[in-house]
């Protein structure tokens, strides 16, 4: 009988787990003492600790205990060792600040302590985020370096509208990174077709694995472009790729005709997006005379680390500062936020073979273990994402949650998962409560990618048809839906709020026009129309040639009557230069900003009569204590925008909806405060600020808001959006008329 070691055993949870109201206490317990302990214990042997893998260890190590006695215990064990100073004690003791905790002769020391500018998740020396302690040097991770690309272009001269499948097999031949393939169509619009890259289902195993890629090449393509990529680091063998289209081969790479230890000849190579200077993948054919394949390799000359000085800001807590703050009804956490340290230690003075056993057993958990299938990945994930926004968020003011009450029904969920799906929808639902519209949750083996053939919208209060792809679907523009698969229109539609972050109703809605509708490749889509007409269909679009949202525009055109039209979302910055005398000469121009703008923020200088001189619209926070509870001092930032000459003095019309989100809003906050033009159509979505990134094992991620952003006379923003001057309802007749009901409205009144 083989022996299961206890470390394996440790850390193996179950899919399916029955939770007691005790365990989620224990489980939100260890939540708020993780992120005292994370973000404000400053010592050193803490921040060796992998505190990912930290989460899931403190979260088995909690759910078992049946006392607050052995809480305690378990929460004392797990900072004792690496966190000296840190204690669990009963809420009836009093908190007294221990006198050990400070070196009998501090000559040789300074004070460390944590500050925060948002919170560096990243790890990267370039971001606009950033944690660092005190009087204490950042070493910055290269954890990305890019990918190395195998590929081969074909002509699509002769493939136009034909099915395809690429296949073959790859493994990854190292301890570290992941393969995939890939396969894109280029249209002859410059647009992307078809694509996939099997971010959902990379190859990670060691032993040869086999894939496919299937789907439909576009009518109008130019060629197809296909091959495989190893991300980041590590090394990945492709063999036996082959492409048939309509059921024939038309190409073949098996590689043995190839020399070992050359560079592929039979297939191009390329290094792409490195984060390292000057660093190239290494491509070459190896295996044996039986069997030859192509091999990528990371580049040789990575360097794993950078140490860097950090000053983020001035302020900073004071030696004596500390956490008393309670973590459960009967337990409460002292932490010490400031300690004195050497060049080289911490004070107090751990024990160095202590400290080498449990970072090795916290961060040694095995890799297979760091998947949704483990209860405790689950749980230390939730405890992770929560105390992020915790500690950080900048926006809890307008989202008005009970964020303790959510973790409670977080935590409640991942006892009760069954999938890494359901998980997800987890992260979806609990972030969902903090209505910011820059969260999205991603897990990469999500396969929920493909669309049916049609788009809709929520318009009077109905779901109508928008657009149709093709002309064999019995729908047209203007339907409305009174079913789908059974189920109530609105119901269906309304069903994927509670998984959508959005500040505004208007955002909330148009991410809902697509998550109703994406999902599981061939899977059905039943309709049933107001006239009772039954329309069956399957989801084959896939999200990268899924489109339907608008038709492109001409960049800047004419509309008659001396009106021109510029598409902020297109017109280069250069074409508006080049296009100066026509606007010059226009007696209105319209300015569509119904999506995301390209880099043409100069025509902003071109309305403006003065300087821009709003310096506080956006705030990065300045965090040095917990829970956002004592005042928060922050970091401005602008746009220095200047006006330029020459001032066009046409009636100028900026057109908006839910759709404009971020850098669109920054953009049109310029235009609202010093009044540049008339503003019609709907709110923006009131989501603005650069946003940060976390990266959870098992595959997730998601992003949000890292700064707090204001309009240019301080009052709030987010949630409130850009509200226009004029309003404009889309209607159902103008759906069904093919009209465009905003601009309309903006030309009726460029021609008065």
């Amino acid at each position: 009988m083989k022996t299961i070691s206890t470390a394996l055993l440790l850390f193996l949870g179950c899919a399916c787990f029955a939770q007691s109201q005790k365990q989620i206490e224990n489980q939100m317990a260890f939540a708020k003492f993780y992120g005292y302990v994370k973000y404000f214990y400053p010592g050193d042997d803490a921040d060796k600790i992998d505190w990912d893998k930290f989460a899931l260890y403190g979260s088995q190590k909690v759910d078992k205990c049946k006392t607050t006695g052995e809480l305690k215990d378990s929460l004392n064990a797990l900072a004792n060792v690496l966190m000296p100073g840190v204690q669990i004690i009963s809420t009836t003791e009093e908190i007294t600040f221990p006198s050990n905790l400070k070196p009998k002769d501090t000559v040789g020391y300074k004070e460390i302590s944590w500050q925060h500018l948002g919170v560096g998740l990243l790890k990267d020396k370039r971001s606009l985020y950033q944690s660092v302690r005190r009087n204490r040097q950042t070493v910055f991770k290269n954890k990305f370096t890019g990918f190395g690309n195998l590929s081969t272009l074909i002509d699509a001269k002769d493939l136009k509208g034909k099915t395809f499948v690429l296949s073959g097999r790859g493994k990854v031949l190292s301890e570290e990174g992941q393969g995939q393939f890939w396969f894109r169509v280029d249209r002859q619009n410059g647009q992307m077709g078809f694509f996939e890259n099997m971010d959902s289902r990379p190859i990670i195993s060691k032993s040869w694995q086999n894939f496919e890629i299937k789907g439909t090449i576009n009518e109008d393509a130019k060629q197809v472009v296909f091959g495989a990529f190893l991300v980041d680091r590590g090394k990945f063998a492709i063999d036996d790729l082959s492409l048939k289209v309509d059921g024939k081969e038309i190409y073949s790479r098996d590689f043995e005709s190839e020399t070992i230890g050359d560079e592929p000849k039979t297939i191009s190579v390329s290094t792409g997006r490195s984060s390292i200077q000057n660093a190239k993948y290494v491509f070459a054919i190896n295996g044996d005379e039986q069997n030859k394949f192509a091999e990528v390799a990371s580049p040789l000359n990575i360097i794993d680390s950078e140490t860097v000085d950090i000053k983020p800001f001035d302020r900073h807590a004071n030696f004596g500062e500390y956490v008393g703050k309670s973590i459960s009804r009967n337990l409460k956490i002292f932490v010490p936020i400031v300690l004195y340290g050497t060049k080289t230690q911490t004070f107090p003075f751990t024990d160095s073979v202590k400290v080498k056993q449990v970072l090795s057993t916290i961060n040694g958990v095995p890799k297979d273990q760091l998947t949704a299938q483990n209860l405790y990945l689950r749980l230390g994930n939730i405890i992770n994402t929560w105390n992020v926004f915790q500690h950080f968020f900048p926006y809890f003011d307008v989202a008005k949650t009970d964020w303790n009450a959510d973790l409670e029904k977080a935590l409640v969920e991942c006892y009760n998962s069954k999938s890494s799906l359901e998980f997800a929808n987890t992260l979806k639902k609990m972030t969902a409560k903090l209505k910011d519209g820059h969260i999205g949750v991603w897990y990469t083996g999500d396969k929920s990618q493909y669309y049916p053939p049609f788009s809709w919208d929520l318009i009077e209060n109905k779901l109508v048809i928008k657009s149709v792809v093709g002309s064999t679907l019995k729908l047209q523009k203007g339907d409305v839906v009174e079913k789908i698969n059974g189920q109530d229109a609105l119901k269906y539609f309304q069903n994927v709020y509670e998984y959508i972050s959005a500040a505004t109703p208007g955002y909330l809605n148009h991410r809902a026009k697509t998550e109703s509708l994406i999902g599981v490749k061939d899977t059905p889509i039943n309709i049933v129309l107001s006239g009772g007409q039954k329309v069956n269909t399957t989801r084959k679009i896939h999200s990268s040639s899924y489109n339907t949202e608008s038709v492109k525009q001409e960049a800047i055109k004419s509309l008659g009557n001396n009106i021109t039209y510029i598409s902020i979302s297109d017109a280069k910055m250069k074409m508006i230069d080049d296009s100066i005398e026509l606007l010059k000469n226009s007696k209105a121009i319209i300015c569509d900003l119904r999506g995301y703008p390209t880099d043409n923020t100069g025509l902003i200088e071109y309305l403006m009569v003065k300087d821009d001189t709003s310096s506080r619209w956006m705030q990065i926070p300045q965090i040095i204590y917990p829970d956002q509870e004592k005042p928060i001092t922050y970091q401005n930032e602008r746009w220095p925008l200047k006006a330029k000459s020459p001032h066009l003095n046409a009636k100028i019309f900026f057109l908006i909806d839910g759709r404009a989100i971020s850098y669109a809003e920054s953009y049109m906050s310029f235009i609202e405060h010093y009044k540049l033009a008339t503003i019609i159509g709907q709110p923006t979505a009131g989501t603005n600020g650069n946003v940060n990134s976390l990266s959870l094992p098992g595959g997730y991620s998601m992003w949000f808001t890292g700064m707090k952003v204001l309009k240019h006379n301080g009052s709030q923003h987010h949630g409130v959006g850009i509200i226009p001057n004029i309003y404009v309802e889309q209607t159902i007749k103008g759906i069904t008329e093919g009209r465009d009901e905003i601009l309309e409205r903006a030309i009726a009144e460029a021609s008065k």
